[in-house]
């Protein structure tokens, strides 16, 4: 039986996430977990642990916390929301829109070790690798 995710994310926009997520963040020892979801919640791809089994409870948290920030940018004046970033006491959490032909939201979670503006960096490499390279 397929699942519901399956049927919505085309195979190969999920093998190329994949790779991505792999390439980019494969290096980096402190982050966590790097997740790539559909706005309305769907997994597409994940690298690293999932500490809630296989990502779905994060990507269904991404589109809300990615509406939210819209929200408050546009409460505040401001046009639109590129990323959403947090800290808690065990690390950081990045929420990054990916404009692509199958738009979608990269999640990444650092440890409290992980840099700061090393992740970001990377947040913002690998979304520029998936604008360029998810296709339809």
């Amino acid at each position: 039986m397929m699942s519901k995710a399956s049927t919505v994310v085309p195979p190969m926009i999920a093998a190329t996430g994949r790779q991505i997520l792999q390439e980019i963040f494969g290096p980096f020892s402190e982050v966590q977990t790097a997740l790539l979801s559909t706005p309305d919640g769907f997994v597409i791809a994940t690298h690293g642990a999932q500490p809630h089994g296989d990502g779905a409870q994060m990507a269904a948290m991404a589109g809300s916390m990615m509406a939210m920030a819209r929200a408050v940018a546009s409460e505040i004046g401001h046009a639109d929301t590129r990323r959403l970033t947090f800290e808690t006491n065990d690390g950081t959490a990045i929420f990054q829109n990916v404009p692509s032909d199958f738009p979608c939201i990269l999640c990444l979670v650092v440890s409290k070790d992980g840099v700061l503006g090393r992740a970001l960096w990377a947040v913002s490499e690998a979304s520029a690798q998936m604008a360029s390279r998810l296709h339809l």
